[in-house]
């Protein structure tokens, strides 16, 4: 009978449960308990949509008053089923409320009827929740976002301290396009030949960005990248500026709707 080197068989089974861990629907993460969770130290809300046979749960749970221990602000779970069979639980112990909003959001206006939106703010790290008609969540940099006019493409940018933006092609079923090493966007655009976006610039100490106008940054969805072109001064005459279909700082914070 061969035996195990014990250093290196109790290593492989750490690594063995860890994987047995993340393959598994939960990821290890305990399900929201009530108990644990008590009216006077906590606000507790719920919310719970379908799309089709699969259901999304939102649970937060929003501290009444910091008072040193964990969670400092908010908790939050997001639950996935399909035919009351759980798929997938996502866990975000403990928010950090910087940069503006906090907590897990539900757009009320849904951008797809194939995807179910949800989008996660926070820790200077958003992310986008895609979640399709058999259970499967994409996670995605995230925050603010918005469709094209074809209602094709979302647009999704990066709530961070750093830049970030996703591209999902909504109809094909894939992601794009996504990138950090993009600069920060001040202000979208669409006109004829498609959209593009200016950089925000600070100068002179300034703390708040103004639209910097050297440059434009071209939206190439066959290429699936976007493409730094000089500027036409033309090209802003026959613009569309474009607004976000979903931004978050018009949320309230670590409350499920």
């Amino acid at each position: 009978m061969e035996f195990m080197n014990t250093k290196y068989g109790l290593a492989a089974v750490a690594v063995l449960t860890l994987w047995s861990l993340a393959q598994s629907p939960t990821g290890g993460v305990r399900p929201f308990a009530a108990r644990d969770y008590p009216a006077a130290k906590y606000q507790v809300t719920q919310s719970s949509h379908a799309l089709g046979d699969v259901t999304i749960r939102v649970v937060h749970a929003k501290k009444r008053k910091p008072d040193g221990s964990a969670p400092s602000y908010c908790r939050a779970w997001v639950e996935v089923s399909k035919d009351k069979k759980l798929l997938r639980r996502i866990h975000y112990s403990d928010f950090e409320p910087v940069g503006f909003s906090y907590g897990v959001f539900v757009p009320s206006k849904q951008p797809s009827a194939d995807y179910f939106v949800l989008v996660k703010e926070g820790d200077y790290d958003g992310h986008l929740l895609l979640v399709d008609r058999e259970g499967k969540v994409t996670d995605l940099l995230g925050g603010f976002y918005f469709l094209t006019t074809d209602k094709r493409f979302l647009v999704s940018e990066y709530s961070s301290d750093s830049s970030g933006l996703a591209v999902f092609d909504m109809q094909a079923h894939r992601l794009l396009f996504q990138s950090t090493d993009v600069p920060y966007v001040q202000e979208w655009y669409k006109e004829r030949s498609g959209y593009f976006f200016t950089e925000s610039v600070w100068s002179n100490g300034e703390s708040v960005p103004h639209e910097g106008r050297d440059a434009i940054y071209r939206l190439d969805l066959r290429a699936r990248k976007f493409v730094k072109s000089s500027i036409d001064p033309k090209v802003f005459q026959s613009a569309t500026r474009i607004a976000f279909d979903f931004d978050p700082r018009q949320s309230e914070d670590c409350t499920s709707h």
